[in-house]
């Protein structure tokens, strides 16, 4: 038994006795502190049976007090006993290692050599220190910057929506919303909904009768959130009807409102100057001693944007209209805001022109004049202010290059800039090359893409399923399309699930390449490092063609048609196509996607 045992009663009595712990030194190394001798011979054994056996192992004790003084390791041994047996256990004692004391430090502490390691290692670690913030602020200033998110009115197409062309005015629109959310559209742009008579506002601050009222106004901002859409206006900041109020004060000298439009004194033999309004007309009109300047028609007398007080008059406009849950604006006749202030005559411009014709003259007095920019950015800074940033601020004409250059030269004031008449005129032989040109006239900014104009839609200028083609073409461009309500009604879910692709990394942050295929074939692709690209093709012939569009930025040898217009008849949606050989029917589009081989 390992230890204690069975008494006659089979019980186990536990035999541990009190453990001796002795230490094994030699006679050589060891010198006692005290001698004590020995009062005798203690015999250590085992009990293997009833003969006590001597075996010669003497050891000597130690007292408390002894001292060991060795330069070898001790040793520590343990005797047992249990139950008759004895148990050695030997084990090295582990010596302790302690530091050098404060007396021996001290000896160090003025040493010149120590102090100069001190003062090395003390520079060193702060040196580095310093040096290692400076390379973690470089790392984060100089490393590439995620791009930032979209804003709603640049990931989402803008259908345009003229309430005084549906039944039921601003209530009629209700229901439309509906529509427009299963389609995944987000944004409606409202055609001027304030009080106005023969295109002329009476009131910028109320709803037109004849649309509803702004109780209804409100319904619908109501409605759009419910359908998560937001609301655009647009309105003409240059001028007002002769029935607002403004202009019936002004007219009547009232002092505050005298100079809110621009008003010359009435020579007795000729007008002011030989200004030209666009309809081919005097731009001046004079009831009395003084005449008014109208730049469009004589019943819509230009405001003046050298007031100070007018610009301030339209900016709480805007802030109204903010306030009541629209998100931007789309201004018209932006062009005409200031004029001259020394009413200088226009120069002769163009030859061959009729005379006193608008095409005439050179309107460098009249029209885009530099300071339009002040008043603008004023504008802007409130919608700004209000919409925190993520608002539209946006024109309804064309803009050309130099213009939106000085416009936007200190901070982008203008949004969206319309630079693309091109489509705007389209017919439905629009050629490829055409449709290119006017893509890179226009590619430098985010750009709005506008296929219709006031006096003919798209669908009145060609065939439904060219103008549904060329709007599945333009949906994918990087841009922003401005669409009228008859482009969401193709049959199909090709114009819904085109716009969803509009929200993938590779069209809102993607780099696009682009050219002419055949001679008939404009296709472009977006890509988007780490995403999966895109490939719109159009074919603006008229007899079907097999393109090679395998020379496209990163085009792998096979492609997948994941959606086409309705007069394409090549192969369907999953289909997987070789991309140096792709079939395209006459004036259609398809949309391909594809893993972006290694460049």
């Amino acid at each position: 038994m390992e230890s204690g045992k069975l008494d006659i009663d089979n019980v186990v009595k536990d035999l541990k006795e009190p453990v001796a712990t002795y230490k094994l030194i030699s006679e050589d190394d060891t010198v006692l502190a005290e001698q004590d001798p020995a009062k005798g011979d203690t015999k250590m054994a085992k009990q293997n049976s009833d003969t006590d056996i001597d075996d010669d192992a003497q050891e000597r004790m130690l007292k408390d007090t002894g001292k060991i003084n060795s330069n070898k390791d001790a040793t520590e041994v343990k005797f047992m006993s249990e139950n008759g047996d004895a148990k050695i256990d030997i084990k090295t004692v582990k010596q302790a290692l302690t530091g050098m004391g404060k007396e021996e430090l001290m000896k160090f502490a003025n040493d010149p050599v120590w102090i100069r390691v001190r003062w090395f290692m003390f520079i060193a670690f702060w040196l580095l220190w310093a040096a290692m913030l400076a390379g973690a602020i470089v790392i984060i200033v100089g490393a590439p910057k995620c791009p930032g998110s979209r804003k709603v009115w640049e990931e989402n197409p803008i259908v345009r929506l003229e309430p005084s062309k549906i039944s039921g005015g601003l209530k009629g629109l209700v229901p439309i919303l509906n529509d427009l959310k299963d389609k995944h559209i987000k944004l409606i742009c409202l055609a001027s909904i304030m009080k106005s008579e023969n295109e002329a506002t009476v009131d910028f601050r109320d709803v037109d009768p004849k649309l509803g009222n702004m109780a209804d106004f409100t319904a619908l901002v109501e409605a759009a959130k419910k359908n998560e859409i937001e609301i655009i206006l647009e309105v003409d900041p240059n001028h007002t009807s002769k029935k607002h109020e403004w202009f019936v004060r002004s007219f009547n000298k009232t002092k505050e409102y005298i100079d809110y439009y621009v008003w010359a004194a009435n020579k007795s033999d000729s007008e002011p100057n030989n200004w030209v309004s666009t309809y081919n007309e005097s731009a001046w009109t004079c009831p009395d001693e003084r005449c008014y300047l109208h730049q469009h028609r004589e019943d819509q007398p230009d405001l003046n944007y050298r007031n100070p007080k007018v610009v301030t008059e339209f900016s709480e406009i805007l802030l109204h209209w903010l306030k009541l849950g629209v998100i931007g604006f789309r201004l018209a006749n932006t062009q005409y805001l200031l004029e001259d202030k020394n009413l200088r005559d226009e120069q002769h411009g163009t030859q061959g022109a009729e005379p006193h014709t608008y095409r005439l003259m050179n309107h460098a007095h009249t029209f885009n004049l530099n300071e339009n920019r002040d008043v603008l950015r004023q504008w802007r800074n409130v919608v700004d202010n209000y919409t925190d940033h993520r608002g539209l601020f946006s024109l309804q004409e064309n803009i050309g290059n130099d213009t939106l250059t000085y416009l936007n030269d200190n901070g982008t004031i203008v949004d969206l800039p319309q630079r693309c008449q091109f489509l705007s005129e389209a017919n439905a032989n629009i050629s490829a090359t055409d449709l290119e040109a006017g893509f890179k006239n226009a590619s430098s900014t985010w750009s709005a893409w506008n296929l219709n104009n006031p006096h003919r839609p798209l669908h009145e200028r060609m065939p439904a399923e060219v103008a549904e083609s060329l709007t599945l073409m333009i949906l994918l461009l990087p841009g922003t399309p401005i669409l009228s309500i008859d482009q969401t009604q193709y049959n199909g879910t090709a114009f819904s699930n085109i716009i969803q692709l509009r929200h993938k990394p590779s069209f809102t942050h993607g780099v696009i390449t682009h050219g002419v295929f055949n001679g008939t074939v404009f296709a472009y692709t977006m890509l988007k490092s780490g995403n999966l690209g895109y490939l719109v093709a159009y074919h603006s012939g008229n007899d079907p063609v097999t393109v090679d569009l395998s020379n496209l930025d990163r085009v792998p040898e096979k492609v997948r048609i994941i959606d086409h217009s309705s007069n394409y008849k090549g192969e369907g949606p999953t289909s997987k196509v070789s991309s140096n050989a792709i079939y395209i029917t006459p004036k259609s589009t398809l949309v391909a996607q594809y893993t972006a081989k290694s460049s």
